[in-house]
């Protein structure tokens, strides 16, 4: 399929999409300031502009998103609306600790919660990754919190190069994150999800203030929660507990050398069968 099939095949979808909704169903589009947000955004506008439904842009700042994605969005999407959330990441992190593959808190209280209770058009691909394949176009939210909320994916079925002509097509402009660091996707500075090796790191190096930020946040976390495990285990060290994350790794093997026993006060390390602090 070429280029102009993927697009009429995307923009009937859009219109089927639109034209079986009851008639005060409101629209949205989640742009995260990424590529394939803007294609879908593209996508509607020109629907829009062909005689489809209104639509409301959205953006839910994370506030850890690459430097420069918010004047992004304010520049080449004045529309799109900026939601902020309740707490930072920071904030979160000094509250519940460093999220990780199998603890993703943080996509519920700074992205997810804007599209509760909606149907959302948005860029998700399942050409990202392999948990996002054998998805439906249309997702159905069963999570309660998300009150019915349905996700709409007019470009599922697009490859990467599919995105990139679309883009040099029309001259999208890209958030500036692209460009400096050579990146093929925009989210979250650090995210955990990022499985390609050294990637993470590599975006610390571009950004380290995030770095630094992250890691007074973790320690502040482990001051004042020193029940965690993460505390027991790096003794409140930041830059351990920073290294850990880094990894990839669970607690029990980047920690190998000892074994955690949990007690009513907290975790104990035990190092070799012996307490570590005795």
């Amino acid at each position: 399929m070429n280029l102009k099939e993927r697009e009429d095949k995307a923009l009937k979808f859009i219109a089927t999409v639109i034209n079986n909704l009851p008639e005060n169903e409101h629209i949205y589009v989640g742009n995260s300031g990424g590529k394939d947000s803007a294609v879908v955004e593209h996508l509607m506008l020109r629907q829009k502009k062909n005689g489809g439904g209104c639509y409301n842009s959205f953006y839910a700042n994370t506030t850890i998103d690459p430097p420069g994605t918010i004047k992004h969005i304010r520049k080449n999407y004045p529309d799109t609306k900026i939601l902020q959330p309740k707490e930072s990441f920071y904030q979160l992190v000094e509250r519940k600790g460093l999220p990780t593959r199998l603890n993703r808190y943080c996509c519920e209280f700074l992205k997810e919660y804007g599209s509760v209770g909606k149907i959302v058009f948005e860029g998700v691909r399942s050409a990202e990754s392999r948990k996002r394949q054998n998805r439906d176009y249309i997702q159905c939210d069963t999570r309660k919190w998300q009150k019915g909320a349905q996700h709409v994916y007019p470009i599922y079925d697009w490859s990467d190069d599919d995105v990139y002509a679309y883009i040099a097509k029309y001259n999208i402009e890209l958030a500036p994150h692209y460009s400096k660091c050579g990146a093929e996707r925009l989210g979250c500075v650090g995210c955990p999800l990022v499985s390609k090796k050294g990637k993470r790191e590599q975006e610390f190096k571009h950004y380290p203030k995030y770095y630094e930020a992250i890691k007074r946040a973790i320690i502040k976390g482990m001051a004042n929660n020193p029940q965690w495990k993460l505390s027991c285990a790096t003794d409140g060290d930041g830059e351990l507990a920073m290294k850990w994350w880094l990894s990839g790794k669970t607690m029990n093997e980047f920690f190998s050398s000892y074994s955690f026993e949990k007690t009513k006060a907290g975790w104990q390390k035990i190092k070799y069968g012996i307490y570590a602090d005795e």
